[in-house]
């Protein structure tokens, strides 16, 4: 599947994943329970693998 975002779209989509991510690492942080701790990172994996294609296609565009 190929989705086309124009550069706004982009910046908006890095912006929000960056807040999800910040969000994600104090979640993991003060969580107790080990199989929500390891969903929560799994998480943050996916949501820093997302976040380093958008950067990827920010930097192709400009």
């Amino acid at each position: 599947m190929k989705i086309e975002l124009s550069e706004d779209e982009l910046m908006l989509m890095d912006m929000l994943l960056s807040k999800e991510e910040a969000e994600l690492k104090i979640e993991v942080h003060h969580c107790k329970n080990y199989s929500y701790k390891n969903y929560l990172k799994e998480c943050e994996g996916q949501v820093g693998t997302v976040l380093a294609k958008i950067r990827d296609a920010v930097a192709v565009k400009a």
